[in-house]
């Protein structure tokens, strides 16, 4: 029988890039219940459920109206044992919750909210048996347009995004932010940061970011095997 985490784990599978892949090399121009049913899914007693619940939930809920989905699937071992994957410089630390919903219980912030899907892209690809360079490779081949606009996208000291793509302008971004931030960038002491930014500017580097990523949670598999708590063969739990 379906549980409340299994319906979360499944949506943070569906937000990820490995499962998005998945779409574009079957050829599907539509998606109904009989092209979902084939589809990989989430197994349970996975190792990286939690992470993935975690991340999941901090993206989805974001109202008051989530209080009882957040408090059913809590877990109070994320406070201590689930960091951010990746080195995110400057991010509050992803396990800094309570059991019961607060305002900053969501990712609200465009940096945050970006950093936590770069990281469900990799953790996906592990859980699915997708190595690093296959990861990459899916991005490179099949998703172009994320790539021209990653390749012009910062974000400042406070999460707020800057790009210099038009379709993909941050919140509080005017027409003519990105111009003064390359004058900012190529001397910063003679041109200031755009209105309402704040330095130091970090600059997405998704390929750097989704391999660093797997890397550790592939390691948090791999102990999770050697410890005899998953079985990667049968993908589940020995002895169940």
């Amino acid at each position: 029988m379906q549980t409340l985490a299994d319906t979360i784990l499944v949506a943070g599978f569906w937000a990820s890039l490995p499962m998005d892949y998945y779409l574009r090399v079957t050829g599907r121009s539509h998606l109904r219940q009989a092209g979902v049913r084939p589809a990989p899914a989430p197994t349970p007693g996975h190792p990286l459920s939690s992470p993935l619940l975690l991340r999941t939930l901090r993206l989805n809920c974001l109202t008051r109206a989530y209080a009882d989905i957040w408090s059913k699937l809590f877990d109070p071992s994320w406070r201590d044992h689930e960091p951010w994957a990746y080195p995110w410089q400057g991010l509050p630390p992803l396990g800094d919750v309570t059991p019961t919903w607060q305002r900053d219980t969501p990712l609200r912030t465009e940096r945050a909210r970006r950093s936590a899907l770069v990281e469900i892209d990799a953790l996906v690809a592990v859980w699915l048996g997708m190595d690093a360079d296959a990861l990459i490779a899916a991005y490179r081949g099949r998703f172009p347009v994320l790539q021209k606009y990653e390749a012009v996208t910062w974000f400042d000291a406070d999460g707020w995004k800057i790009a210099g793509n038009a379709r993909t302008y941050g919140q509080r971004q005017t027409k003519d932010s990105f111009p003064q931030f390359e004058a900012h960038l190529a001397d910063p002491s003679a041109a200031p940061p755009p209105d309402g930014y704040t330095p130091p500017f970090y600059k997405a580097d998704r390929e750097r970011e989704m391999r660093e990523a797997h890397a550790i949670f592939q390691a948090r598999l791999d102990a999770a095997v050697a410890r005899g708590e998953w079985d990667p063969i049968k993908q589940e739990v020995p002895g169940q």
